[in-house]
């Protein structure tokens, strides 16, 4: 246990990514965990943060190193909530 890798899970809601805060601007930053997206060994994962993420926002799993620095991230959109439309 002493060389596992210590994790974070953010759900950030379509009002906090809006806003562009610190923290999203260091999530964007981030390399993806696994060098691309499309890597089948995390796309269980990734389905499973899509279930979680809120509307319009994302589930953002954050991967850190021992002092505590996020170095990698995967994350999951939730789903899109569409338009009204006006008659």
């Amino acid at each position: 246990m002493k060389k596992a890798m210590e994790f974070d899970l953010q759900l950030q809601t379509e009002d906090c990514l809006r806003s562009a805060s610190a923290s999203v601007k260091e999530i964007d930053g981030l390399p993806w965990k696994g060098g691309s997206e499309a890597n089948p060994d995390y796309e269980c994962l990734r389905a499973e943060l899509r279930k979680m993420a809120p509307p319009n926002g994302r589930a953002a799993l954050l991967f850190r190193a021992r002092c505590g620095c996020p170095i990698a991230k995967l994350e999951g959109w939730g789903t899109k909530r569409g338009r009204r439309h006006k008659k």
